[in-house]
């Protein structure tokens, strides 16, 4: 175990912590839709761990290797490779330090960030509510993040950011899902030649125009690239 603070965690320790999490999770989370990992599940007890870890050992960091061995010693079937940051897809309020492998509680009172943000969005988007949709997005562009009403220096000038109705993907303009709050800088450079995705990021070219303005030797990449396809595809026809 790499921190030898954590071997007084035994599985009797995390399995009375799990009706911590439970009462959590009723009290100050569910109303927020985050979810609730099944009993006897990896992520279940990882969670008892982390609050363990929260709890009684000063919000500390914990490796993802020790939370494995902890989980091998109550579930001894799962695999070694542990990926305990997943936990904030369910909305848990779990933080990563980077690429180090180690992982904490940041509040387990609180959803995480993204998942508040990212209902928000959901709603404001199958509400049509443009005002909404800003709103979720903290009133910054999606995909640069400049805050909307400041100045935005980054352009060298003392325009005010305004947000305008971007579109994810230019093909489909009409559809309620489709509109990104964009600062009109992003707005006026991307045009309609790129998709992307519901958080403001490029994904995809959508017309020619990026190739068109590419030099010389990416639109020669782009050709040899795109003449393979071509040619493996039709060699897989014949």
């Amino acid at each position: 175990m790499k921190n030898q603070n954590y071997i007084n965690i035994t599985p009797a320790r995390i399995g009375a912590r799990d009706a911590k999490v439970v009462e959590v999770w009723e009290n100050y989370l569910k109303r927020h839709e985050v979810r609730l990992p099944k009993e006897n599940t990896a992520k279940r007890v990882w969670l008892s761990i982390l609050l363990i870890v929260y709890e009684d050992y000063d919000q500390g960091w914990i490796h993802k290797d020790d939370v494995a061995e902890l989980t091998l010693a109550i579930l001894p079937n799962l695999n070694r490779d542990q990926q305990v940051r997943h936990l904030k897809r369910d909305g848990w309020n779990v933080e990563s330090a980077g690429t180090s492998g180690r992982h904490r509680f940041y509040d387990p009172y609180r959803p995480s960030p993204e998942w508040d943000n990212d209902r928000l969005r959901a709603a404001a988007v199958a509400s049509g509510d443009f005002d909404k949709l800003k709103r979720a997005f903290a009133y910054r562009c999606a995909t640069c993040g400049a805050k909307e009403g400041e100045p935005d220096v980054r352009y060298g000038s003392q325009d005010v950011v305004a947000l305008q109705q971007g579109h994810r993907d230019p093909a489909k303009r009409g559809t309620v899902d489709n509109i990104l709050p964009q600062c009109q800088f992003c707005n006026r450079a991307y045009k309609d030649d790129f998709v992307f995705n519901e958080k403001g990021r490029v994904t995809a070219v959508a017309t020619v125009g990026p190739v068109q303005r590419a030099s010389a030797s990416v639109r020669r990449l782009i050709y040899d690239f795109l003449h393979g396809e071509l040619h493996g595809r039709r060699r897989r026809n014949t």
